[in-house]
C-alpha cells in the first residue's frame, strides 16, 4: 500500500514536471497574446486620455505640443513593443514597463496642469470687488485673470454656450475631466505594468528552457 502511494506520488510529481516541460516547448510555437493584449489596452487607454487632455486645453498651448508628442511616442513605440512581445521580446517586455512609468509620470501632469487652469479660471468670477481701489484696477485684474485661462483651456471648458463645442461624455468642469484623465491614464499605467511584467516573465522562462535544449545538443 504505501509502496503504490510513493510510486503515484512520484509519477504525480513527473506528470506535473512533463506538463511544465510540454507548457514552454509550447511556447516555442504560440505568439504570447496576453502581453500583446494587456498592451493594446494599455496603448488604447493611454491615447483616449491624451485625445480627453487635447479637448480641454487650448489649441495653441504649448501643453498640446507636448501632449501630441507623448501620444505619438506610445502609439508608435507602443505598437512596436506589444509585436515584440508577442515573440516572447525581453526588451518589448522592459519597454512596457517603460511606458507604465510615462503612464504614471502623466498622472500628475496633465491632470494637475488642467486643475491648477480650471481653479483659477473660476477664481477670476469670484475677485473681490472691495480689495481693489478703483473699478478700472478690477476690471483688468479679472480680464488679466480671465484671459490667461483662456490661453490655457480650451472653449469646451471655458465657453458658457457649450453647444457649438460639446461632447456628449464630457462636462464643461475642468475637476471631472481632470479625474477622467487620471482613471484612463492609472488604467493605462496598470496594463502596460502586468503586460511588461507577463512578458518579462515569459520571455526569461522560454530563454532558459532553449538555452538547456542548446547545452544538451
Amino acid at each position: 500500500m504505501i509502496n503504490e502511494q510513493e510510486n503515484k506520488a512520484s509519477l504525480d510529481k513527473m506528470s506535473d514536471l512533463e506538463y511544465a516541460k510540454n507548457d514552454t516547448e509550447m511556447m516555442r510555437y504560440r505568439v504570447n497574446g496576453l502581453s500583446n493584449k494587456l498592451g493594446l489596452l494599455g496603448m488604447g487607454a493611454s491615447i483616449f486620455a491624451g485625445l480627453v487632455a487635447l479637448n480641454s486645453f487650448n489649441p495653441m498651448d504649448f501643453q498640446v505640443l507636448v501632449i501630441v508628442l507623448i501620444n505619438v511616442v506610445i502609439l508608435l513605440g507602443g505598437f512596436l513593443a506589444c509585436e515584440r512581445v508577442k515573440t516572447y521580446s525581453a526588451g518589448g517586455a522592459i519597454a512596457q514597463i517603460v511606458f507604465s512609468g510615462v503612464c504614471i509620470a502623466r498622472m500628475f501632469y496633465i491632470p494637475l496642469m488642467l486643475v491648477i487652469a480650471y481653479k483659477n479660471y473660476l477664481t477670476a468670477f469670484t475677485v473681490d470687488r472691495a480689495d481693489f481701489d478703483k473699478v478700472a484696477d478690477y476690471n483688468a485684474k479679472v480680464a488679466e485673470t480671465q484671459n490667461g485661462c483662456l490661453n490655457i483651456l480650451a472653449a469646451t471648458i471655458t465657453n458658457k454656450d457649450n453647444s457649438e463645442y460639446a461632447i456628449a461624455f464630457l462636462p464643461q468642469n475642468g475637476y471631472f475631466r481632470s479625474i477622467f484623465i487620471m482613471t484612463l491614464l492609472a488604467i493605462a499605467a496598470g496594463a502596460f505594468l502586468a503586460a511588461g511584467l507577463t512578458g518579462y516573465a515569459k520571455a526569461k522562462k522560454l530563454s532558459t528552457y532553449l538555452a538547456s535544449i542548446k547545452a544538451k545538443n
